[in-house]
């Protein structure tokens, strides 16, 4: 009787191991389990970084058209060479470099 009760315990410990280790995987590994967490977790740090530097540049875009509002003839100047605009007597010569 003391070896089947024993048995019998190996039997359920095993089983309830068992049972341990599926809902285990499953919180580690199922849909909405750890895994999936931790990768949402990362990519939302990403998107944050993406965000803040998209928020610097609208920030730098934003005081650069103040500039140009403003008549800031630097600003002007920058803004007219971007877009290959020539002033009086200026002539424009385009190099390719190759």
């Amino acid at each position: 009787m003391g070896l089947e009760r024993k048995t019998r315990r190996w039997i359920l410990a095993g089983l309830a191991g068992g049972i341990l280790l599926v809902f285990a995987s499953l919180l580690a590994f199922g849909e909405e389990g750890l895994i999936r967490y931790f990768e949402k977790r990362r990519e939302l740090a990403q998107v944050r970084e993406q965000l803040e530097l998209v928020r610097q540049q609208n920030a730098a875009f934003r005081k650069h058209l103040e500039r140009l509002q403003a008549g800031d003839s630097l600003a002007l100047e920058e803004e007219a060479r971007r877009h290959h605009l020539v002033g009086p007597n200026e002539e424009l010569y385009e190099v390719e470099v190759k």
